[in-house]
């Protein structure tokens, strides 16, 4: 029987989620824009209280490694790696994009064609990636990267029917000129979504040292600047 532990903290949202033989039996999930260290490791026992499992049982934990808020990322993958070494168990990353983009395909099974997943990542970019589905197959057509919301355009694969994500409207007017329909709701991962995409991409558990985060950018808070002394001769 495979048991996975999924967690995600890489947005405005911190959730735990149980796949037990193929079936989500726990999940819990709140918005919160901070706060997600507090919350992560109680809300893990919670769900693991209402599955009736213990940490022990499980085979996999699984996150998204990002991109995201740097903090959140990093809270994120570090819970993840003590469960995973503690517990002597490999660890699924999947990405905060393809997560949203399987979210989307498994609910929109009659949607054939190419579309793309873009997440506001402020400074005036998007955390932008293609994808494609036919027949309920999704795969990703591009890497996963930052872009500046006036070159996005150059950025979108051919034929794009669907833009989904936090950073939908943002780009709407931008594209106002293309047929294209946007979605703002598919805009947050959940925990149980990661389970099942987790599930389907087994190939891809590392130990979890060798798992590393998914930033795409450099991080927005800047050092402060070196004191410079004043000597006075005397």
């Amino acid at each position: 029987m495979i048991n996975i532990l999924a967690i995600d903290t890489t947005l405005n949202a911190c959730s735990a989620s149980i796949l037990k033989d193929g079936v989500i039996v726990s999940e819990n999930s709140e918005i919160r824009s901070r706060g997600h260290v507090e919350r992560l490791l109680s809300m893990i026992d919670e769900t693991c209280i209402e599955a009736q499992m213990d940490i022990s049982d499980f085979n996999y934990v699984a996150l998204s490694i990002g991109p995201g808020t740097f903090a959140g990322v990093r809270i994120g993958l570090s819970a993840a790696k003590g469960l995973c070494l503690g517990l002597n168990i490999p660890l699924i990353p999947v990405t905060t994009l393809a997560t949203i983009a399987y979210q989307y395909s498994e609910e929109n099974k009659d949607f054939n064609g190419h579309f793309a997943v873009a997440i506001e990542a402020r400074r005036g970019e998007v955390y932008l990636e293609n994808f494609s589905v036919f027949d309920g197959n999704c795969k990703s057509l591009t890497d996963p990267q930052a872009v500046l919301f006036d070159h996005v355009n150059d950025k979108l694969a051919d034929d794009i029917k669907v833009i989904i994500g936090s950073g939908a409207t943002l780009l709407q007017e931008r594209l106002s000129q293309k047929n294209i329909q946007f979605l703002e709701n598919y805009n947050q991962p959940t925990a149980s979504i990661i389970a099942l995409l987790a599930a389907t991409n087994m190939e891809g558990a590392k130990y979890a040292d060798d798992v590393s985060p998914l930033y795409l950018r450099a991080p927005d808070a800047i050092l402060p600047k070196k004191l410079e002394m004043n000597i006075i001769d005397e």
